[in-house]
């Protein structure tokens, strides 16, 4: 009985000796023969494209002013644009319309601002001339991740 269980040790020692000599040599030490093609290999870094978010605000009013489809949008990158239709329905002097925008986590933490983007000078008519406009930003790429788009607050003016 003690020379099968000698026997069994002694195959358990060659095997673990074996595993252990085969796990301490480094892929990054093995050779292609030359000529030889080598066998495809997964990618060291992977490169995805930018992720974007984006707010829509479908028409919002102060006094004569009016702004259609304002919409930001902002990429992980850390750039950013907004872009509106605007229009007055009454002016003397030539409105013009103000933005300013306020991001947030989801838990509600200010992470930072962007603006005051102003319109074009905006004439009434009749009908009103648009005016599509826009802004580009620059943010912190790092706080792209944190930001709750739907919490994203916009203050106007016009």
């Amino acid at each position: 009985m003690k020379g099968n269980f000698w026997g069994l040790n002694a195959i358990l020692a060659i095997t673990a000796a074996g595993a252990a000599l085969l796990a301490s040599i480094p892929a990054a030490q093995a050779t292609v023969p030359t000529g030889a093609h080598p066998s495809p290999a997964s990618p060291a870094r992977v490169t995805s494209t930018l992720d974007e978010k984006s707010a829509v605000w479908d028409e919002l009013h102060v006094g004569d002013c009016q702004q259609d489809n304002g919409t930001i949008v902002i990429r992980s990158d850390g750039t950013g644009d907004w872009s509106a239709d605007t229009l007055t329905y009454h002016t003397v002097f030539g409105d013009i319309w103000h933005s300013s925008f306020d991001f947030y986590t989801t838990a509600g933490f200010h992470l930072f601002g962007v603006g005051t983007f102003d319109s074009p000078r905006m004439n009434s008519g009749n009908p009103p001339p648009r005016y599509h406009w826009g802004a580009h930003f620059l943010f912190n790429p790092a706080d792209f991740n944190s930001i709750d788009i739907f919490k994203t607050m916009q203050h106007y003016s016009c």
